[in-house]
């Protein structure tokens, strides 16, 4: 069952930080670590991110032991705020050509974090899960939350890989996992339709050159599969399973446990379901072989990580640092205007 997280308690932090945030963190010990700035301790923005910058082995310290921090209360209010302090941290070596979500540039570094509409629920996952190589560690901004709902929901992904079923796992290491997503011809548009899968190549890739979508691809991992009608089809086989880089600890790095909702929804989705069936390969998530999980198995996957996520109430001005393998993220539905912004970091 996902749990809504409130009650917090104040928590002891690093020497270096502590005179400017005060820690705090879920009676149960829950992610994430907030830190809250205490009044009066930044004048603008500049300010704080000149102090993130200044403690970047803190915060590269605090993000691998707790996963994810949330900071508050800091003053910022826009994108290019937002950009300042996560200059502090590197740069994601990648891009995000190539990726599932509609995203628009808003500044240096800075993206929209989505523009799925407010009636839908985005399902836990790592960024980028889909392809070889992703960002180590993101970062989102609540630059206006929503009327009602659409808070960022977390799971605690090494829970996660710790109560997957022992068959389900055998089968995941064994054959791991093939994704397979597609685009239609360039549209020109950078808006996302209410289907993920009507969005043109050249939004997904940020350029309409059919030999740069290749190159991108192979440099990914990815396989690309053009069609006649100028359509694409994009294949990822990938381990189910990845070693973090630095704390040598396995994570379950796919979406496969979406798969039972989004069956479902499709399923009362006509419009969906007809654009499903008129793909020449259907997208889908499947084994590394092809063959999909069985319905039991999927439902299985789904409750392991719903009942390892969580969400809170969200304040405008907050900032959510995590590590993309110890934490997977989702959305909430929501009512009202809801703008988030998200940046990637190595």
């Amino acid at each position: 069952m996902v749990s809504y997280v409130e009650d917090r308690e104040e928590v002891s932090l690093p020497a270096a930080i502590a005179p400017k945030v005060t820690g705090l963190k879920s009676t149960e010990g829950l992610p994430p670590l907030f830190l809250e700035a205490k009044p009066g301790a930044f004048a603008d923005a500049d300010q704080a991110a000149d102090w993130v910058k200044d403690n970047r082995p803190v915060f590269d310290r605090l993000i691998e032991e707790q996963g994810v921090l949330v900071l508050r209360g800091f003053p910022l209010q826009t994108s290019a705020d937002f950009g300042k302090l996560g200059a502090a941290f590197p740069a994601f070596d990648g891009n995000y050509q190539g990726g599932a979500a509609a995203r628009r540039s808003l500044d240096k570094g800075v993206y929209e974090a989505t523009q799925r509409t407010g009636d839908q629920t985005i399902q836990i996952h790592q960024e980028m899960f889909y392809v070889r190589d992703y960002p180590p560690r993101i970062a989102f901004f609540a630059r206006k939350v929503a009327e009602s709902g659409g808070e960022t929901t977390i799971a605690d992904m090494a829970k996660v890989t710790g109560n997957l079923p022992p068959a389900i796992r055998a089968k995941l290491e064994d054959k791991g996992v093939l994704n397979i997503r597609n685009f239609f011809p360039p549209s020109g548009s950078t808006v996302e339709t209410r289907l993920m899968d009507r969005r043109g190549w050249d939004f997904a890739f940020y350029t309409d050159s059919r030999e740069e979508v290749d190159d991108v691809c192979s440099k990914r991992g990815m396989e690309p599969h053009w069609h006649d009608d100028n359509s694409l089809t994009v294949f990822s086989r990938l381990p189910a399973f990845v070693v973090h880089p630095t704390t040598g600890q396995e994570f379950y790095r796919t979406a496969l446990h979406a798969n039972a909702r989004i069956r479902a929804e499709r399923e009362t989705n006509q419009e969906a379901k007809q654009l499903h069936a008129s793909q020449k390969i259907p997208s889908d998530m499947v084994l590394g072989d092809g063959e999909p999980l069985t319905d039991e198995e999927e439902r299985a996957l789904a409750k392991v990580v719903e009942d390892a996520t969580i969400f809170w109430k969200w304040r405008n001005g907050d900032v959510m640092i995590l590590d993309n393998l110890q934490i997977g993220h989702g959305r909430n539905p929501f009512v009202g205007e809801r703008a988030t912004d998200l940046q990637m970091f190595n």
